[in-house]
């Protein structure tokens, strides 16, 4: 049995930004600018716990999976949102569409319905058509990515300093990693986040903005 995903709960920090949990994966929900929901990264086992608080939140009217590899919760959530459009990049609909039987929208629409401050980022440079969520808040910028980075496994909550690199990303996400290393530097240059909350492991929060993320990723990933 699939354990069971935890109450959505409030990012300090981040109007509009909700996080729940389940073992070392997450879920993220972005309040829309018609007040809405848009899911990104499901998770399997949206049991009572994440349905209520959901619900309290807004209607969900987006569920985005952030690359390819993370579709075994997309039946799933589909069935318990049946109104909700099912999006992703368009590099990763072909390949999600053939693994999961499902249809998939492009960005754009997310994209229309996103308030102020927030905005999708595709990355360049991966194989996997991992697309991310940028927000603005009054702790600074935050980065809602896929496996491009994560934070250690530990309990639920947890808040590291120190981002890490999946251990299976070089292998099976990275198509030209000089050309992922050029983009990142350019993202991080003109404007580092100070949290980054990904899919796996803990959340990375800093003081200050992380704008040393390159090395982290050229620790794993070859520039050529």
């Amino acid at each position: 049995m699939v354990a069971e995903l935890s109450a959505f709960a409030p990012v300090a920090g981040w109007d509009g930004i909700f996080v729940a949990e389940r073992a070392n994966l997450r879920c993220v929900a972005v309040r829309l600018r018609d007040g809405s929901l848009c899911l990104y990264n499901p998770v399997a086992g949206t049991g009572a716990a994440a349905q209520e608080s959901l619900a309290a939140l807004g209607a969900v009217s987006y569920l985005m999976t952030p690359n390819h590899y993370h579709n075994k919760a997309l039946a799933e959530l589909t069935a318990t949102y049946p109104e909700a459009v099912l999006c992703c990049s368009a590099e990763a609909q072909g390949r999600l569409e053939r693994i999961t039987g499902l249809s998939f929208s492009g960005l754009e629409g997310l994209r229309a319905a996103l308030p102020d401050g927030v905005e999708l980022i595709q990355t360049e440079g991966l194989k996997t058509g991992e697309a991310w969520i940028a927000a603005r808040g009054e702790a600074g910028l935050a980065w809602l990515v896929g496996d491009a980075f994560c934070g250690p496994k530990g309990k639920a909550g947890a808040v590291v300093e120190t981002a890490q690199m999946l251990g299976t990303f070089p292998n099976y996400a990275v198509e030209d990693g000089p050309a992922y290393l050029r983009w990142l530097a350019g993202q991080v240059g003109a404007g580092a986040p100070s949290m980054i909350i990904p899919c796996h492991g803990a959340m990375i929060r800093r003081a200050m903005a992380y704008g040393d993320l390159r090395a982290v990723a050229e620790a794993v990933i070859s520039d050529g």
